[in-house]
């Protein structure tokens, strides 16, 4: 006889697997990212000019496409940059620079560039990476689509010895 317990393992389960289907991670990355950018805003007046509008145009080119994700799925790969772009890159760039006092955030370091200057370069950067795995994504998805469109032309397409 088997028994299984109601409830509980189960449900837990279910859950962490909603969570681990590329549906249930590009919405927790949509959530995640919607924190990002209210967190850029809040503290757009300790950012450096241009930090925030980019931290906007980098959501502007990753919500719709994590919108399109969950409900088209993407690649394992594509979805690992989405993660970490939302969960490590974009969130260490702005915390790292937040975390300097305000004195040396215009003092350049080592590399001869201020930190202001190098977290703008960064999120610069971000965006771009951004806009290629946009590309990638849908014109992997239109290239499966013309792969199809080749497939039932010739699965129904008449041919001349039809006649």
């Amino acid at each position: 006889m088997i028994f299984r317990r109601r409830g509980g393992r189960a449900e837990e389960d279910a859950e962490q697997d909603a969570q681990t289907s590329p549906a249930g991670r590009a919405a927790e990355l949509r959530k995640e990212l919607a924190a990002i950018v209210t967190g850029a805003n809040a503290d757009g007046g300790r950012l450096p000019p241009g930090a925030v509008p980019t931290v906007r145009d980098i959501d502007d080119v990753l919500r719709p496409l994590l919108v399109y994700v969950e409900a088209r799925s993407a690649s394992d790969e594509e979805l690992r940059y989405l993660t970490m772009i939302v969960r490590d890159y974009l969130p260490r760039a702005l915390d790292d620079f937040l975390a300097l006092p305000s004195q040396y955030t215009d003092r350049p370091g080592i590399t001869g560039t201020t930190p202001a200057e190098d977290l703008v370069r960064q999120l610069q950067l971000l965006d771009e990476g951004a806009i290629e795995l946009q590309d990638s994504v849908y014109s992997g998805d239109a290239a499966k689509l013309a792969i199809q469109a080749r497939f039932l032309e010739a699965k129904f397409r008449r041919s001349d010895l039809d006649s």
